[in-house]
């Protein structure tokens, strides 16, 4: 179960031993703070920069595979990451490696120059935009969280609620309960087919939904996660609402985010086809959605976000142009 022990979540208040590391995320855009169970990830650009866990304190590791040369295939480590603590046993142990995160990043721009991540630096642009203080309030969908894998067969990029922007919806008033939606983005042509297409998806989340117990751990974790990141700061859309999400709708969706497909290519549309030919008539047990961008943005708004057959009638010149 994802989550952090109330000694982890204190660390990170004013007086606590992290507090500087969360404030660094907290002011800078490009970082981008996940929960897991008992530790944390911090991404940059889809990276893992940093993990920090409880282990009889704090432990901070970064993947050296970031200082490793593409041409000579040896790892050379700058000397300010070489001497950062592993263990954070005071404050300036946890400054050290907040002074040395532009370095950090430096290594990893270069890294991902020649190994590039892009789908996952999308993902991570998706959870700024639709969880940032900029567009974030305006938005219909918050990002829970990235890379989500609980190791029993749920494995999804992005974990989202679906919380409307309307005022009234916002007050959680007459019962109203937020929808998970489980989010799996595509980037470019090359992925949408094989052993993790957009078929083999469908099919392994049709089958997880099939022990109800799969779902609700689910949802309890999330439940978690939200109040945790918004306790601490990570969801600045959400500052100035105070209402406190207890639970969420039985109901949940599987969306598609689909980032630069080609028109010209008859992938997409011939995976479509196959299937609207595997489910027409059948009953999934979640909403199969599709979300097309806001006028070339990342916020997910509600009525960017199509069932099949919409999204097919819609955008057919996109998904495949034969002129």
């Amino acid at each position: 179960m994802r989550g952090l022990s109330e000694n982890f979540i204190g660390a990170f208040e004013e007086d606590g031993l992290l507090n500087p590391l969360l404030e660094r995320v907290k002011n800078d855009s490009t970082l981008c703070l996940e929960i897991r169970e008992n530790y944390i990830n911090i991404y940059y650009r889809g990276g893992n920069i940093m993990r920090i866990k409880e282990n009889k304190g704090y432990v901070a590791d970064f993947d050296e595979k970031y200082c490793k040369s593409k041409k000579t295939g040896k790892i050379s480590i700058p000397k300010i990451i070489k001497n950062l603590p592993n263990r954070l046993t005071d404050r300036s142990d946890v400054i050290s490696w907040v002074g040395a995160v532009p370095c950090l990043k430096e290594a990893m721009d270069f890294w991902f120059n020649n190994s590039p991540k892009d789908e996952r630096e999308f993902q991570q642009l998706i959870a700024r935009e639709n969880n940032g203080a900029g567009i974030g309030n305006s938005t219909d969908y918050f990002i829970i969280d990235v890379e989500y894998d609980n190791h029993k067969g749920a494995r999804f990029d992005l974990v989202a609620v679906e919380w409307e922007s309307k005022s009234i919806i916002r007050k959680l008033n007459k019962g109203y309960k937020p929808k998970l939606c489980f989010i799996e983005v595509k980037y470019g042509d090359n992925v949408l087919g094989g052993t993790a297409g957009m078929l083999k998806h469908i099919r392994d989340f049709k089958s997880y939904l099939e022990s109800s117990d799969n779902l609700e751990m689910i949802r309890e974790e999330m439940t978690t996660i939200f109040k945790q990141k918004r306790n601490l700061g990570l969801m600045p859309a959400l500052g100035n609402n105070k209402n406190e999400l207890i639970e969420f709708s039985q109901e949940v969706d599987f969306m598609f985010l689909l980032v630069n497909h080609d028109p010209a290519s008859s992938k997409l549309y011939d995976i479509l086809n196959g299937i609207q030919k595997e489910y027409r008539g059948k009953i999934l047990g979640f909403g199969l959605k599709f979300c097309a961008s806001n006028f070339m943005g990342y916020g997910i708004y509600k009525q960017n976000v199509y069932s099949l057959s919409d999204f097919v009638e819609r955008f057919k010149k996109q998904i495949l142009c034969n002129s």
